[in-house]
C-alpha cells in the first residue's frame, strides 16, 4: 500500500536558495535563519529582487515594531486584512503571532466581536481601508481621532496597506503556507 504524502505546491517563480543570496539579501537570511532555524518561503521568493527584500524587511520591521500602536493590534489588524483578503499563508502567519501573544482559536475567530472600543474601531477602520480606502466612512475616521493619535492612525493604516502588499505579493506569486 502506498502512503501520499500532501505537498505545498511550490511558488510560481524561483525559491533563491542560501548560496545565491548576496550582499544584504545574504545577511537577512543569515540573521533569519540563526533567529527561526528557517527563511521563510515568501522571503526566498522576494529575494529574486534583493532590493525589494530588504526594503520590505526594514519596513515591515519599522511597522510592526511596538511603538506607537501596541503589536498585538497590529497582528490583529493584520489578520483582519489578511482574511478579507483571503491571503492562506498571511493569515497562518497572523494567527500564530497572535496565538504566541496568548489567544485562543476562540478569541482569534472572535475578531469581529471585540468589546474594547480601541480595538473595535481599528479593525473597522481596517476593514473599511481594505475595503475601500477611496470612500471610508467619515463616522470610521472620526472614530478613530477618538481613540488614536495621529502618529497611532498613521501607523495602523502603515499595517493595512504593508499587509494588503504582502497578502497581494504572496497571493499572485502561489505563495501558500506549509501543509502540515
Amino acid at each position: 500500500m502506498r502512503v501520499s504524502i500532501m505537498e505545498t505546491p511550490k511558488p510560481l517563480v524561483h525559491l533563491v536558495a542560501d548560496e545565491e543570496t548576496k550582499g544584504k539579501a545574504k545577511e537577512l537570511f543569515e540573521q533569519i535563519k540563526s533567529s527561526t532555524g528557517k527563511v521563510p518561503k515568501w522571503m526566498r521568493v522576494m529575494a529574486n529582487c534583493d532590493d525589494v527584500l530588504v526594503g520590505f524587511f526594514t519596513l515591515f520591521k519599522s511597522i510592526m515594531d511596538d511603538a506607537p500602536v501596541d503589536k498585538m493590534l497590529k497582528w490583529k489588524v493584520a489578520y483582519r486584512v489578511s482574511e478579507i483578503n483571503k491571503c492562506e499563508f498571511c493569515v497562518s502567519v497572523s494567527k500564530m503571532q497572535l496565538k504566541n501573544f496568548g489567544m485562543s482559536d476562540e478569541e482569534i475567530s472572535q475578531l469581529d466581536n471585540i468589546s474594547d472600543e480601541k480595538e473595535k474601531i481599528a479593525i473597522k477602520y481596517a476593514e473599511a481601508s481594505t475595503e475601500h480606502a477611496y470612500n471610508i466612512n467619515p463616522e470610521i475616521f472620526s472614530e478613530m481621532k477618538k481613540h488614536f493619535t495621529d502618529d497611532q492612525i498613521v501607523e495602523i493604516t502603515s499595517v493595512v496597506g504593508l499587509f494588503n502588499f504582502i497578502n497581494r505579493f504572496n497571493d499572485s506569486l502561489g505563495i501558500l503556507p506549509e501543509v502540515e
